[in-house]
């Protein structure tokens, strides 16, 4: 938009810098970031665990649940 002289009017973001972002938005981009990468690491447990249920199925075998071993002795 112009102003009445036909001149766009005056922006404060001295052609286009900014400064550098502030600790806020930091702290919120790294704590987004680890969160996706927190998700995406058991995501590819559960496909690596559907993966080799899947190759069990697929080969024939009719008992493919994972066994629990006790871990008291």
């Amino acid at each position: 938009m112009n102003d009445e002289s036909g001149q766009p009017p005056a922006s404060d973001d001295r052609d286009g810098e900014r400064g550098p972002p502030s600790a806020g938005y930091i702290l919120i981009g790294a704590m987004i970031l680890a969160l996706a990468c927190f998700g995406a690491y058991f995501f590819v447990l559960k496909l690596i665990d559907m993966s080799r249920q899947e190759d069990c199925f697929m080969s024939g075998r009719r008992n493919c649940a994972p066994l629990e071993v006790p871990y008291d002795r």
